[in-house]
């Protein structure tokens, strides 16, 4: 299965067009490149023959991408945690790191590879086979809470109670900075025209976002937040915290570097140690309550914190402890 993706280039700066490609679409240079001498990048209609082509402001770049056929999804051994499972729709703790989708980069080691063959067979579903009973998403190194249905009737259930804002999302996440009261924020989300990897609250165009936080407890100059997530936007609560100034602590898209740095620092350990006390953004899908749409009931199910983040959270309460004495 191929598809044509068309992108215009909205950078200032003038960049190699295998490089434009990997960042734009999150693929390696080895990939981009081989795109380019398969001859399925096009500058501005023209075929792409050097990978040293450079792109700038204003250039439309179209390639064509091999999207992943339902018949050869490869299963995956990947370990998944299991927090809830009936005969119609089952719930992980998703693991962070674990990509949903099968994409360019990532086509044999997500979460439907995990899945197929294992709690959904692909004959259950119509439509929609490559996305199989998936009805929403974390990011990549999101963890967290998610349900998946069994079946495309339950799908298509689940997905039209996710529209109606039916289902109740609660996350947890560590952001920099004090917050002191409950309070919501309200804007419109749209992607960054600048950087097409990134989203951004700063417009009066794309969609209503709505996320409303109160802090649980507040450390040196740290908050840990609990956030009902009221619309499901692409990246909504990271671009929400990175809006009010209040960064998700190891945010590699949205955060602040120097920030992750005076927090590791408060901890008393040295700036090398930063990969490995924030290994990624801290941010967790901590609830999902919603009513059943085939057994009629309220079920509410609810995943534990990961190893990474309740470490960093254990050394933030260890340290706050040693100020107040």
């Amino acid at each position: 299965m191929e598809r044509t993706r068309i992108i215009k280039v909205s950078s200032d700066k003038k960049e190699r067009i295998d490089i434009y490609l990997k960042n734009a679409i999150s693929i390696s240079r080895g990939m981009a490149q081989k795109m380019i001498k398969s001859g399925n990048v096009f500058l501005n209609k023209k075929i792409v023959r050097l990978y040293h082509t450079k792109v700038k402001q204003g250039d439309v770049v179209e390639f064509i991408e091999k999207a992943p056929d339902p018949q050869i999804i490869k299963e995956a051994d990947i370990p998944l945690n299991i927090i809830y499972e009936d005969e119609f729709i089952f719930a992980i703790n998703k693991q962070p790191g674990l990509v949903t989708h099968p994409a360019p980069g990532h086509m044999d080691d997500t979460l439907v590879n995990a899945i197929i063959g294992k709690k959904i067979k692909k004959e259950n579903f119509l439509n929609e086979v490559t996305r199989l009973g998936i009805v929403h998403r974390l990011d990549k190194d999101t963890s967290g809470a998610m349900i998946i249905a069994k079946d495309e009737k339950t799908r298509v259930l689940l997905s039209e109670m996710f529209k109606r804002k039916e289902i109740k999302k609660v996350y947890n996440c560590l952001v920099h900075g004090k917050i002191e009261e409950t309070g919501k924020i309200e804007t419109r989300i749209e992607r960054d025209a600048r950087h097409r990897k990134k989203f951004t609250a700063k417009t009066l165009y794309g969609k209503e976002a709505l996320t409303i936080f109160k802090p649980v407890e507040k450390f040196f100059n740290v908050t840990l937040l609990e956030l009902n997530l009221i619309t499901g936007r692409t990246h909504q609560i990271r671009v929400h915290m990175n809006y009010l100034r209040h960064e998700v602590l190891g945010d590699a898209l949205y955060g602040d570097k120097n920030k992750d740095m005076d927090v590791i620092e408060f901890l008393g350990y040295d700036r090398k140690s930063a990969d490995d006390l924030i290994p990624r953004q801290m941010l967790h899908s901590r609830s999902i309550e919603f009513f059943h749409p085939v057994l009629e009931k309220r079920i509410n199910i609810t995943a534990d914190l990961p190893d990474d983040f309740s470490r960093l959270l254990s050394m933030l309460r260890k340290k706050q402890e040693q100020i107040e004495r």
